[in-house]
């Protein structure tokens, strides 16, 4: 008997010890003095210069981030989000997923269900000193479903989660939406804090905000470069990516110009700290993939890495990453619609300098242009390559493709010292 009471006594001090694990004096709020919002973690009046994604923390924070961002995750993978975070001296904006059907949010059994999660996931992340704020949704107004009885839901979800952790800030997170910012004002009043994404209408954001109802703070969740639905498009309707040149010269200008100065802006998340396919490879990845078979890249740094260690430290990097100037085929620019005869030689050309002098190399792709795509940021296959990946150590490829269609010509120009700058160019083979 004795042993089994001395069994349960240190069965129950483990779970208590568990359960209040991550109890300790947090104090986050957001204050109003004289016109401006400023976050307080604290007592530290705290500017936000956070990342998109959970890949290479460790460079972000070394060179000035203090904040990372999700989309969602269970509570096992949260958790350990959050002892990152602590690792680094970085905060978590932790998401939960929230689908963009309206027809959900009329759905009891779905609601029920995703109380649930919702109070497991802040039972286990509650009272973390690096848990910051909780982002309800992605966007969830796109696609038609903006409409009064999914942010009553978002307020349900964020008096539930205050109910729970009473220590972290709640939000939303929407796209560059006038009328979603007034319907958060009108249904969702628990929220402390609105997110935008917003890419190239960013210079707008802070008016959209001062004419809504929405009277809060609010932080820019994803920005980066113009956006495939924003860009001019060639005569069959392929969008025109800028290159990672033309978007470090973006980034830099979006941060300097319309984030770190608005006086309701909280701070902001850097999209995409980490690679994905969204009509292209490279669109919205700041580093590159790794590990595609007989691609010999490996996840390096674009010069949108570069353009955030400098605007986050306000110190010139010692490194940088090579500059593209210009890509073409057969002297053709993108914006001029580039065609090609079928099985007939054409001539790809990047014109490419690197500041440190460093000895460039250039890998050359061609894909399919895409057919299979998503909106909102949803999962979209890698296109088909055609042909072969080439490496020279010329910035000139001449090669041919005999199948009339859509393609995309690749350039990645490495110089050797983890940095690699991109550029690609639709075209048609007819």
């Amino acid at each position: 008997m004795k042993k089994f009471l001395i069994n349960f006594i240190c069965t129950a001090l483990f779970a208590l010890t568990a359960t209040f694990s991550y109890a300790q004096e947090k104090d986050i709020r957001i204050i109003e003095r004289n016109g401006k919002f400023h976050l307080m973690i604290n007592g530290v009046d705290t500017y936000i210069n956070g990342v998109g994604g959970t890949n290479s923390l460790e460079h972000a924070a070394a060179h000035g981030a203090n904040a990372f961002r999700t989309w969602g995750g269970n509570p096992e993978r949260s958790r350990r989000d959050l002892e990152r975070a602590k690792e680094l001296n970085m905060y978590l904006m932790q998401g939960i997923g929230l689908p963009k059907d309206s027809m959900r949010y009329k759905d009891e059994e779905f609601k029920a269900r995703t109380r649930e999660s919702v109070r497991e996931l802040a039972e286990a992340l509650k009272d973390h000193p690096n848990m910051l704020v909780w982002g309800i949704g992605n966007e969830i107004e796109l696609d038609g479903s903006n409409i009064p009885l999914m942010w009553e839901f978002v307020n349900e979800l964020a008096l539930l989660i205050k109910s729970i952790d009473r220590n972290s800030l709640v939000s939303t997170v929407i796209a560059h939406n006038a009328r979603a910012l007034d319907l958060i004002a009108d249904y969702a009043p628990a929220l402390d804090i609105v997110g935008i994404n917003s890419y190239g209408s960013i210079p707008r954001v802070e008016e959209m905000v001062e004419r809504s109802k929405y009277k809060g703070a609010y932080m820019i969740t994803e920005w980066g470069p113009t956006g495939w639905w924003e860009t001019t498009r060639t005569d069959w309707r392929a969008p025109l990516e800028q290159t990672s040149e033309e978007k470090r010269i973006v980034y830099e200008d979006r941060y300097n110009n319309y984030i770190k100065n608005p006086p309701r802006c909280l701070g902001s998340f850097v999209f995409l700290w980490g690679q994905k396919q969204e009509r292209t490879p490279t669109w919205f990845s700041m580093f590159v993939e790794n590990n595609v078979p007989g691609l010999p890249i490996n996840g390096e740094k674009t010069p949108m890495v570069e353009a955030m260690e400098r605007v986050w430290t306000g110190v010139e990097p010692r490194q940088t990453a090579p500059v593209v100037h210009g890509f073409t085929i057969n002297n053709t620019k993108p914006i001029d619609n580039i065609i090609v005869r079928a099985g007939e030689t054409f001539e790809g050309k990047v014109d490419a300098t690197d500041r440190e002098g460093d000895t460039m190399t250039y890998v050359w792709e061609i894909l399919m242009e895409a057919t299979i795509t998503a909106t909102g940021g949803a999962f979209e296959p890698r296109p088909d390559r055609v042909g072969e990946v080439f490496t020279t150590n010329v910035n000139t490829l001449r090669t041919s493709i005999r199948e009339p269609g859509n393609y995309r010509l690749f350039v990645y120009v490495l110089d050797g010292t983890g940095f690699v700058s991109t550029a690609n160019a639709p075209f048609q083979v007819q």
